[in-house]
């Protein structure tokens, strides 16, 4: 699949999540086998304004690449200057993000909000698309709710502004996360454009990551929770797509491994503070197929530092289950 300029081998990707999709969890999806990945969504107006936290946010190295930095806003200024910016720090693509349904983000008229403003998507893309010479991309819903599906309509008009793909997350706005996809509409939008479409949402194995393939006729998916505490996800649905029908399990060994190095790589990028406070959330992602994980639970929010952290994986993840 080529996007714009760029190649990918495949079409499994990582799809961008708020305070997940962080240089040292893309790192690790990179080397889980994600053909593509995104940074998670940050504002155009504190990009445009280079503010420090964004800019860090936005931190980016070769070994990731090719990769998205992804922003959302609703002033052509703002994304056009904030594209640029995502460009000078080396991302491959940048992509606006029309979809996200966080009350605060619609309620300024940004993400899913423009999502019942097809023309004005449009217009944004435009001004991403004259900042840039990177190809830029959208991140859509169906639309505002169900029964008002906007999202041929608006992929229509982002093609004729320039835009080089579509991810389109097969719920709405409305819907935000509760209920199943319906990816029925991801197939509306791949017949209804010439430009690659990705779909996303209820991806959570391997083989849900095939069957949306097949079922839906997209170039790929972009793959979201279903690869927290899993990032091997990519690497197994890749085997799939390529004709195997055995799937390898990771050993507890290889999941503590795996997840020893992305806290100690975030005890490096964040501060100290900020890598304990998300400490028990990213080690109980991991440790959710342990058999004594309630037990797990109850001993991580103990941890207070990452030589404390580095025993409790040790003791946790041993080579035979405990």
């Amino acid at each position: 699949m080529r996007i714009g300029n760029i190649s990918l081998a495949h079409g499994l990707t990582l799809a961008p999540m708020e305070e997940h999709t962080s240089l040292p969890f893309r790192l690790i999806c990179k080397q889980q086998g994600a053909s593509l990945v995104c940074s998670e969504r940050i504002d155009a107006k504190d990009v445009a304004e280079r503010d420090k936290r964004a800019i860090k946010l936005l931190s980016t190295t070769s070994a990731e690449r090719p990769a998205v930095g992804q922003i959302s806003g609703n002033d052509a200024v703002q994304i056009g200057e904030a594209a640029r910016v995502i460009e000078e720090l080396g991302f491959s693509m940048v992509d606006l993000n029309f979809e996200c349904p966080i009350r605060r983000l619609v309620g300024r008229g940004e993400g899913g909000a423009l999502m019942g403003q097809p023309q004005r998507i449009a217009e944004l893309v435009a001004a991403a698309q004259q900042a840039v010479s990177i190809p830029v991309t959208v991140k859509l819903r169906t639309g505002p709710k169900a029964g008002a599906d906007t999202a041929v309509e608006t992929a229509q008009r982002v093609e004729q502004a320039g835009g080089a793909a579509i991810v389109l997350h097969a719920r709405s706005v409305e819907q935000a996360y509760l209920g199943g996809p319906d990816w029925q509409h991801v197939t509306r939008v791949k017949e209804a454009v010439s430009i690659p479409v990705l779909g996303s949402g209820g991806v959570r194995t391997p083989q849900d990551a095939i069957s949306f393939l097949e079922s839906s006729g997209a170039d790929g998916v972009a793959i979201g929770r279903g690869c927290l505490g899993n990032p091997w996800i990519f690497q197994q649905a890749r085997t799939l797509l390529f004709g195997s029908r055995e799937i390898v399990e990771p050993s507890p060994a290889e999941r503590g491994k795996v997840l020893l190095a992305l806290v100690e790589h975030e005890f490096e990028f964040y501060s100290a503070h900020l890598a304990q406070k998300r400490l028990a959330r990213t080690a109980c992602y991991f440790a959710k197929f342990l058999p004594d994980f309630a037990e797990f639970k109850k001993e991580i929010h103990a941890i207070k530092n990452l030589a404390q952290f580095r025993t409790l994986v040790r003791e946790w993840f041993r080579p035979v289950a405990r």
